[in-house]
């Protein structure tokens, strides 16, 4: 794989944000820092987003809010209109991820290999400091993939446009990053090789999931055993207090065993501390 490319943020489609910030921040204690919605409740002042932001989230009928990991991030969404691709979704599959977005140095290398392997946008975000390809799920396979660039400054130096420019004051003491995002599904070999072929490398089998190594951060492909459906169904964190957030979890009336915690249809698991998933 000659291009850089990591982990850095993923999206959580939810019916509404409030109850799923609740949650976040009563278990794991994380923060928001930025978002397209009023997040005065959470600290964030209220600031008009520039047109070209404001134009796209009004055009997709989406409200969101980014909360850090470390210098990672995950992003709530929730649809402010019935007539969008996201409250469709919501209807036919319920809240859960939605969305594995990496960054990347350049995007032409990546799209060149979706159009060779047959693989559609399913949009595109061009503001004039960043830039984002999502890919298609029906063809990459259980979850859009966003490639995300930004058009200034060095790369990957630390920015991230989305999070706005003061992320790093919310982040919380002892996280360190989202380390994998793992998708469940019917044929793990098949996707993981949809996958791999846009990034430009080739997947490893790890017993009978498969997973392709990006910088400091990785995507697993496993089994879908429980019939859900193809879809980004956990992620992995470094850091933070796990077994605190459990016992939250436990007292909140979540799904909580061994490392992992369900909140909003998606497992939040724990990297181990050999730093294996």
């Amino acid at each position: 794989m000659a291009e850089r490319i990591r982990l850095r943020q993923i999206c959580l489609l939810t019916e509404r944000l409030e109850p799923i910030i609740d949650t976040l921040i009563a278990v794991f204690g994380l923060q928001v820092c930025h978002g397209k919605a009023d997040l005065t409740r959470y600290g964030v002042p209220y600031e008009e987003p520039p047109a070209h932001s404001a134009a796209f989230f009004s055009k997709h009928g989406l409200a969101s809010a980014q909360l850090p990991i470390g210098d990672t991030f995950l992003e709530l969404v929730s649809p402010t209109r019935h007539d969008t691709p996201a409250s469709r979704y919501l209807s036919r599959r319920g809240g859960g991820g939605y969305m594995v977005i990496a960054e990347v140095e350049h995007p032409d290398p990546f799209l060149e290999r979706a159009e060779v392997n047959g693989v559609r946008l399913a949009g595109t975000v061009d503001y004039p400091t960043y830039h984002e390809l999502q890919l298609d799920p029906r063809d990459i396979g259980a979850s859009i993939l966003s490639l995300s660039s930004h058009k200034e400054g060095a790369p990957f130096d630390g920015q991230w446009y989305p999070a706005g420019a003061h992320w790093r004051e919310k982040v919380q003491p002892g996280y360190k990053a989202i380390r994998c995002a793992e998708l469940a599904c019917s044929d793990p070999a098949r996707t993981a090789r949809q996958w791999a072929a846009v990034i430009g490398t080739d997947p490893i089998a790890v017993g009978d999931a498969w997973r392709i190594p990006l910088e400091r951060s990785e995507i697993r492909f496993v089994h879908d055993r429980e019939g859900r459906g193809d879809r980004l169904d956990a992620i992995y964190i470094e850091g933070g207090n796990f077994p605190s957030a459990i016992d939250a979890a436990k007292q909140a009336g979540l799904a909580a065993a061994g490392r992992s915690i369900n909140i909003g249809g998606l497992k939040f698991k724990e990297v181990s501390s050999d730093g294996a998933n």
